[in-house]
């Protein structure tokens, strides 16, 4: 079973787990712990990939769409209350990588339906945090 903490002294967030010891006696485990304000929202990270053939630089049909859709995104983004912070694109690996900021997973996945990417790429959407967050939570941990 996992327990949420959260400590008012140093506002950080602690992930605990009960753990049946040898000696029979529970405790709880610190298993992740997070600073508060590495969630202001949510960051996610959306792959996607699609086949040389559905790509828009080679599919007449699939590039009006992403035109289309490309004019409404803003509106798609605002409506679910997404914020884009980065979009990258490899063309040549039919590949592509944004950065968004969200209340939750579903929101994004809203987006990339309401879009329309998601009628030609296979999509990931997973949570991410800075990295400085995993190193100094490697440091509260410690090292013993």
């Amino acid at each position: 079973m996992f327990f949420v903490t959260l400590s008012p002294v140093t506002a950080w967030i602690f992930f605990t787990r009960e753990i049946e010891p040898p000696d029979g006696h529970p405790r709880r485990k610190i298993v992740i712990t997070q600073p508060i304000d590495a969630f202001p929202m949510g960051l996610y990270g959306i792959y996607g990939s699609h086949s040389p053939e559905s790509c828009p630089l080679n599919n007449v049909e699939i590039r009006r769409l992403v035109i289309i859709k490309a004019e409404q995104l803003d509106k798609v983004l605002t409506k679910n209350n997404v914020n884009m912070l980065q979009q990258y694109h490899s063309g040549l690996e039919h590949t592509f990588v944004w950065i968004v900021d969200a209340q939750d997973a579903h929101s994004v996945q809203n987006v990339m339906i309401e879009s329309g990417w998601i009628k030609f790429n296979a999509l990931k959407i997973v949570p991410l945090t800075e990295y400085k967050n995993v190193i100094e939570g490697c440091k509260n941990l410690g090292i013993a």
